[in-house]
């Protein structure tokens, strides 16, 4: 559960870490990493419950700090539970975009030479070559790879050749990458369900606006 603003952190809504690193006299520095972060249990009740599956950083490599020789750190780091809406630093996702689905027609046979050299020419491996009673003809194996970089059309001079490069204008691919603790496919069905919410939400004013306006 989440706690108020002004209330304590208790086992039930936060975890804490302890954060101990000295740099000895004599070396150079001293990186603090994720890695060094332990968790200690605010009540015996919190590590039987925990125990299974101890808090623990999403990855261990994060760079922390780094301390110069004699300098040290010793704190106590206590996580709550929050959404993104209230602060950035609670978001699950770092990084969220869309794209159109790429269009790739081949309006004429590209055979042979112009089969491999179109191959060559695209950077993300969208063309490839098969075999056919003439030799050899280029086909499309990996439309959705493609980056519309245009060098099929600039490079090969594909519009001569019968390249057409389009983007479906209803086809829509969304990337979505987590930060860690909640697995992007997961991250997407909850962002559907918001979604939809926020749509009901809008009828249902639409509704209540109408009603209004006939009274």
């Amino acid at each position: 559960c989440r706690k108020d603003d002004k209330a304590d952190f208790t086992e039930q809504d936060s975890v804490s870490f302890i954060l101990q690193a000295k740099c000895p006299q004599g070396q150079k520095k001293l990186s603090v990493y994720s890695k060094d972060l332990r968790w200690f249990p605010l009540t015996e009740q919190q590590e039987e419950a925990l125990k299974a599956a101890p808090p623990a950083p999403v990855d261990d490599e994060i760079l922390l700090a780094q301390l110069a020789p004699g300098q040290e750190i010793e704190c106590v780091c206590a996580c709550e539970k929050s959404i993104g809406k209230e602060h950035a630093k609670w978001s699950p996702v770092c990084t969220a975009f869309y794209r159109l689905h790429p269009v790739i027609r081949l309006e004429k046979e590209i055979l042979n030479e112009d089969a491999e050299e179109l191959k060559r020419c695209c950077p993300m491996g969208v063309f490839d070559v098969e075999d056919v009673p003439q030799g050899k003809r280029a086909v499309v194996v990996n439309e959705r790879n493609c980056t519309t970089c245009r060098e099929c059309l600039e490079t090969f001079n594909g519009q001569e050749k019968g390249v057409m490069l389009m983007k479906a204008k209803n086809h829509f691919i969304f990337s979505i990458e987590s930060v860690g603790q909640i697995p992007a496919p997961v991250l997407f069905e909850r962002a559907l369900l918001k979604f939809q919410e926020k749509c009901q939400s809008a009828r249902e004013s639409v509704r209540t606006n109408r009603k209004r306006q006939e009274t």
